[in-house]
């Protein structure tokens, strides 16, 4: 392992003790279990059949590869404060990709559709 793959492993891990909030992660096909997670948003702009530009703002989770071993699904659901999210991303775009690098961290494109209580 070479110095720049050993700060990016602590660096993940400082993100992952430091930064990061409990979140509950429900796959589509069943289960639940509770990960850390880092906030984020991306924002995603597209182009519609009249010529103006689209701003979709998803609410994203970064999560460390190592807790989340199976790749996000559109339509697996994320619990955070009492509201629940939907991994998707617009306009065909993939609902997940890799922050940074090395793989080490998931970040997740959702969108809020309620509360937990609907």
């Amino acid at each position: 392992m070479n110095l720049l793959d050993a700060a990016a492993e602590w660096l993940n891990e400082q993100r992952r003790e430091c930064l990061s909030v409990p979140i509950i992660y429900r796959p589509k096909t069943g289960g639940s279990f509770e990960i850390p997670a880092t906030l984020g948003r991306t924002l995603f702009r597209a182009e519609n059949q009249y010529g103006s530009t689209i701003r979709t703002e998803s609410r994203d989770f970064l999560v460390a590869a190592a807790d989340l071993p199976n790749d996000p699904e559109r339509g697996d659901t994320i619990i955070y404060n009492g509201y629940r999210y939907e991994v998707l991303a617009p306009n065909g775009e993939p609902v997940w990709r890799w922050s940074g690098p090395y793989n080490l961290t998931r970040r997740i494109h959702t969108k809020e559709i309620g509360d937990v209580n609907a």
